[in-house]
């Protein structure tokens, strides 16, 4: 039942300035006359045509050549100089890797004028460090003030993958062999892409990245501690997928080709634009296939509350074969409608079919004993589409901004199961048949206000509303029919969010940044289990408060503090009570009555720089409350089979502690090293069971330009045990080689790849184990393995064609982020 409320604004909120690079020249600000005047305006690479955050502006005194002011570009190229009084002036502005440019006769000619210089474009620059060339080149991992950017499309070990392959080398992210992505250690995480959410999330996040090719991402943006601004929602943080996407004047497209033994794709994009219309449309297909081998081993151990008089022991292995083929499409446009107002929407669908086959053999001892083979077929389809409409309005002070935004997603999920139990040589016994067709609908209104002050200091408010509606309905067909039958499973689930949010930022002595904020969130659901003739209602409301501090020392030191407190309301992938038997003994069944987790987030950050060398050090401490885990519980099926059924309950706390560290460096000028590593210890307790323990992840990244458009890159990471409530999955390493040559003046290439060349296949263990308790009278324990052939290689081939007739600065564009829901890690179950 939707909510109409009246959500009151309260707080403070988050952000900082990021502090600039050292320039070559430093002076001395001389005292001056004050006034009221302003001179402001824009700074753009003048290649790119897009903002350079962080660039210096001085305000040089004409009549005495000495600085008498100056200000730092903030993340949207725009800059303002507060307090001029009357005189002539010229502007130095300045960034390292570019050029220095001046803006001669800036005239102020009287005590309260506004002074706009336009757009300043900085060219880049290169110049001799100990014989290392530095130049504006943007590196492969952007350490900035509230988030670490990997530049994706400048790693060509990508060339030819798919998401799943870019996000395994962002600095602080890990990725188990099924897909399923961590931060920090932790699942929960909320996947963007392009600053909104898309309905390709909504389901299981592992499939949605094999579904985007790695060829269309140009970046990647972890958000580790999320100011008020955000949705609530994902205490790990968020991770922003931005897609390639050019928006200068003219006619541009490019176009992708990859060829590989264990997946192929195609891709292509084209912009227009013309005056203050611009359209652009991007469409791409990719087929991925592979094969590996498992076993399964459960055993159970006497118990005398139980009926169970003896151990029992169970165990399945086959060989699995997995291939799926997506389609992906967007067509997006802008208008501006007067100089100061601007309209856009666009259209992004993705869709496919996922498959697997599973060749198993089956036995049991114990209290009950059988042994059969069992041939496993599974078929996923989905098809997800978002609608948005923005309108964002500039006023007349610069960063003034009034932003109306709505979005609409729809994802519709259908889920088979096949299993055909037989002996060699004979038809099958007996035939299981699970379906689950699934519709998630969110229908999302956003209003955000930014207002700039005289002294420096911005306030932003805003209001938000997020309708979900989720719908599941399940089936289960048994031949011949059990003795005990199965209950219906549809579930309708029914989510409103209402939020309000408030932040203020300053500067204290031009060295403090200082961001606090507020958010306000009520949250009302309904869900109807029929066919369990269950109902669950309730509601909660979160007041979210956030401050960040950023220090600067000497211009190459940066100090960061954060602190903020997160929910995470658990996806259909844990909400779902369809209990799903994906083979034999393990069964699969969600939640509807989870509740959200609370989590508390605290981080201590150090950056800094040398020549060509920066570091990057953040120590960091997560405490969630009512944690979400998987819950096993081992029972005897409806034919008395012994089994495992996996499940989610509030039933831990989760206490993290951890130590990030990034590094880039060039010892060359041809050679470029950058690296990360995550150090943390977590703590997981319930009233059942407790486990804890030191994890740790690492990533290495090298390239190296030959010259004459021959560069090489390497990439590798290992990731070390992961410890779970009730057991722990084993480490894992992976590693990747790929050289690529330019053709055609540099508007094109080829590129061949090797995954894993040095090992035939990956294997990943699974151990879970847990002793009797009230709930489960029965102690196990359970050993999974698989072993991944991911050796592979490919070749890619890409163009890029078009004209442009001139560089225009884009403008900002607002766009929604729904942030806000747990979504299906599982641990790679479902």
């Amino acid at each position: 039942m939707k909510k109409n409320l009246l959500i009151l604004l309260l707080g403070l909120s988050t952000t900082a300035a990021f502090a600039q690079a050292p320039q070559p020249q430093q002076q001395t600000v001389v005292a001056s006359p004050k006034g009221n005047a302003r001179i402001s305006g824009q700074v753009v690479d003048a290649e790119t045509a897009k903002p350079i955050e962080f660039a210096t502006v001085a305000l040089i005194s004409v009549r005495t050549g000495k600085p008498v002011d100056g200000t730092m570009v903030d993340d949207k190229g725009s800059f303002t100089i507060q307090k001029v009084a009357a005189g002539q002036y010229h502007l130095n502005v300045s960034f390292l890797g570019y050029q220095l440019q001046t803006v001669e006769n800036v005239t102020v000619a009287s005590d309260n004028a506004e002074v706009h210089v336009g757009t300043v474009r900085l060219a880049s620059d290169a110049k001799k460090l100990s014989e290392v060339v530095v130049t504006g080149e943007k590196p492969l991992v952007e350490e900035k003030i509230d988030r670490t950017v990997y530049n994706a499309e400048k790693d060509i070990t990508n060339a030819g993958g798919t998401a799943t392959d870019v996000l395994q080398k962002v600095p602080s992210l890990s990725l188990d062999n099924d897909g399923n992505v961590q931060l920090r250690g932790s699942g929960n995480v909320r996947v963007l892409i392009n600053n909104k959410p898309s309905a390709i999330m909504a389901g299981n996040v592992a499939d949605a990245l094999k579904q985007i090719p790695a060829d269309q991402i140009k970046s990647v943006e972890v958000i580790t501690s999320p100011s008020a601004k955000y949705d609530a929602e994902g205490t790990a943080g968020i991770i922003n997928i931005i897609t390639k996407k050019d928006g200068m004047q003219g006619v541009t497209g490019s176009v992708a080709l990859t060829g590989g033994t264990r997946g192929s794709n195609g891709n292509a994009s084209l912009s227009v634009r013309r005056g203050k219309f611009g359209l652009n449309g991007t469409f791409g297909g990719n087929m991925f296939y592979n094969r590996g081998n498992l076993t399964n081993a459960i055993t159970s151990y006497d118990n005398e509350s139980t009926d169970l008089d003896e151990t029992s022991y169970s165990f399945q292995s086959g060989n699995t074969h997995i291939n799926g083929a997506f389609m992906n499409g967007q067509l997006g446009f802008d208008y501006d409608l007067t100089p100061k107002d601007m309209l856009s929407g666009g259209v992004r669908t993705n869709g496919g079919r996922f498959r697997m086959r599973n060749q198993q053999a089956a036995y049991a001892t114990g209290f009950q004993e059988y042994d059969f083979l069992n041939r496993i077929r599974n078929r996923t389809q989905r098809i997800g589409t978002d609608y948005n409409l923005d309108f964002v309005h500039t006023f007349g002070k610069p960063q003034q901004e009034l932003a109306i935004l709505s979005l609409y997603s729809v994802t519709n999920a259908d889920n088979f199961i096949n299993q055909d139990y037989y002996q060699e040589g004979e038809e099958p016994f007996q035939l299981i048949r699970n379906t689950n067709d699934n519709i998630n609908k969110e229908l999302t209104f956003q209003v955000d206000y930014t207002h700039p002050f005289e002294n420096k200091t911005q306030l932003e408010v805003g209001v938000k509303n997020i309708l979900r509606d989720v719908e599941s309905d399940a089936s289960y067909k048994e031949t011949p029919e059990p003795a005990q039958g199965r209950p219906g499973n549809d579930l309708f689930y029914e989510q409103d969010v209402y939020a309000a949010y408030l932040t203020y930022g300053f500067t204290l002595k031009k060295v403090l940044n200082v961001k606090a904020g507020g958010r306000y969130e009520y949250t009302d659901i309904n869900a109807d289990l029929q066919g369990n003739e269950q109902d669950y209602t309730t509601d909660y409301d979160n007041f979210i408060p956030s401050v960040a501090l950023s220090y600067s020392l000497k211009e190459k030191h940066t100090f960061k503090a954060n602190f903020t407190q997160r929910i995470q309301r658990p996806s259909m992938f844990f909400l779902n009570p369809y209990r799903q038997k994906q083979t034999s003994n393990t069964y699969v069944q969600g939640n509807p009555t989870l509740d959200a987790e609370l989590t508390n987030l605290y981080e201590l950050g150090y950056s800094t720089f040398f020549k060509t060398t920066s570091v990057n050090a953040t120590l960091y401490m997560r405490q969630t409350d009512n944690a979400i885990e998987p819950f096993a519980t081992f029972f005897q099926d409806e034919e008395g089979k012994p089994a495992t059924l996996l499940s989610f309950q509030n039933i831990a706390k989760n206490k993290t502690y951890g130590l990030s560290l990034f590094g880039n460096t060039k010892p060359v000028n041809a050679w470029t090293v950058s690296g990360s590593a995550n150090m943390y210890f977590v703590d997981l307790n319930s009233a059942y069971a407790s486990n804890s323990g030191w994890m740790y992840n690492i990533n290495l990244n090298s390239s190296y330009d030959f010259g004459k458009g021959i560069s090489a890159q390497f990439n590798g990471g290992f990731n070390s045990r992961r410890i779970q409530l009730l057991g722990e999955f084993a480490s894992f390493s992976y590693h990747g080689l790929a050289i690529k040559k330019e053709l055609f003046e540099k508007k094109g290439g080829i590129s061949i790849g090797l995954d894993n060349p040095f090992r035939e296949s990956m294997r990943m263990k699974n151990d879970v184990w847990a002793a009797a308790t009230p709930t489960n009278p029965t102690a196990y324990e359970q050993h999974i393995r698989i072993n991944n052939f991911n050796r592979g290689a490919r070749i890619t081939f890409d163009y890029r064609f078009g004209k442009m007739d001139q560089q225009k600065p884009p403008k900002r564009k607002k766009s929604i982020r729904n942030d806000d829901t747990k979504q299906g890690d599982g641990n790679g179950v479902g």
